[in-house]
């Protein structure tokens, strides 16, 4: 048993001291180690998961004594090592067939220094004027009695006058390749995704406290038993009572997702109306009548938000749509779309190139031009 090999194994016993995970981990840009974590994986009866392979590592690294100095590059290198699990997890749970083979002749054209998305958006004020956002320093705006503070990556409302008479409207839009989080006038958060636009009043003085959304967006809802909280999007509309909850309505997704995490939420839409539970998601289809609900993985949901995406089923067009999104590229096929369907997770924080090599372990192939990416066909 080479060195490589024994101490991936110790890795995968949890018995690896610190020094030797550092090893490890430096080894992460190596063709051995990779070839070595390939054949374990298909050789292992129970192939775990990254969340288990995950773990190993953190208790690897939880049982340094303490304090220590903290030495930054054992930690990238283990996001790399986790990115060849994920990819080796990907494969697995896309096709049939028990082997996998070392892609040497993969098209190494997946150069690109496109880098991940990042916390910005742009606040456009009531008469038209529009403040980019980002995340650098802090700035307070005033805009009639509401106070705006700006932080890195957080716009915070605080009305002195919550019963004025007139109410003005913001819209907080991400581009694609960006993120934002809001807290609304009532205390109520808000996180956006990528290609989101979120529209708001500047303070809730009517019988109902409405928004209007569109992409993706994660609710915490403060409790007001006074004013019911609505958010409009499309022709569906989603009655709040004071909860937490994801919609995912992108125009250029089948349907509108609603997903409860905690309390309750009335979905309308078509003259029809559900009630969900926690843990339920309502689906509604463009042009449909009724509303579909299932049961989901609400981790999965909004993984987004936590900084990584899951992948559960998903065929390569939702992946790829996904990624469009948040590494702001436009994505064309070349032929027929490769069949198969994708599980896993890959961090929000990998670049392009890095992301785009998980997906070459599934025999997934691309080229690239500037920001635009070509699937190749099987």
């Amino acid at each position: 048993m080479n060195r490589i090999n024994l101490l991936w194994q110790r890795y995968l016993d949890n018995t690896c001291t610190r020094e030797e995970l550092e090893e490890l981990l430096a080894a992460t840009d190596n063709d051995e180690l990779r070839k070595v974590m390939e054949l374990h994986w298909h050789n292992s009866s129970e192939q775990e998961g990254i969340p288990d392979a995950t773990a190993k590592l953190e208790a690897i690294l939880a049982n340094t004594p303490k304090p220590y100095k903290v030495n930054w590059r054992p930690y990238v290198a283990a996001a790399l090592i986790i990115g060849i699990i994920a990819g080796i997890y990907l494969y697995t749970q896309s096709t049939e067939t028990k082997t996998i083979g070392i892609v040497n002749n993969t098209p190494h054209n997946i150069k690109t220094d496109i880098q991940p998305g990042s916390n910005k958006a742009i606040l456009t004020l009531a008469d038209g004027s529009e403040v980019p956002l980002d995340s650098s320093g802090s700035k307070l705006l005033q805009q009639g009695n509401t106070t705006i503070r700006r932080q890195p990556g957080l716009l915070q409302y605080a009305s002195t006058k919550e019963h004025s008479a007139t109410a003005s409207f913001n819209t907080l839009s991400t581009p694609r390749g960006g993120q934002y989080q809001i807290m609304l006038p009532d205390g109520t958060k808000a996180w956006l995704n990528a290609a989101s636009k979120l529209k708001y009043p500047t303070v809730f003085n009517g019988k109902e406290r409405v928004v209007e959304l569109d992409g993706q967006a994660y609710f915490e809802i403060a409790k007001s038993g006074s004013q019911p909280f609505k958010v409009r999007v499309n022709n569906t509309e989603i009655l709040v009572l004071g909860t937490s909850f994801d919609v995912m309505a992108y125009s250029d997704e089948k349907t509108i997702n609603t997903t409860l995490l905690q309390g309750a939420v009335k979905v309308v839409a078509n003259n029809n109306t559900q009630l969900l539970h926690p843990g339920e998601q309502a689906l509604v289809a463009i042009g449909a009548a009724a509303i579909g609900i299932k049961k989901v993985n609400t981790d999965d949901v909004i993984a987004w938000k936590n900084g990584y995406f899951s992948f559960r089923d998903a065929d390569l067009p939702m992946v790829m749509r996904q990624l469009a999104r948040w590494y702001d590229v436009e994505i064309s096929y070349l032929g027929a779309i490769p069949q198969g369907t994708f599980s896993g997770e890959i961090g929000k924080t990998l670049s392009l190139e890095q992301a785009l090599q998980i997906l070459e372990q599934t025999r997934v192939h691309f080229k690239i031009a500037g920001r635009k990416i070509e699937i190749l066909p099987q």
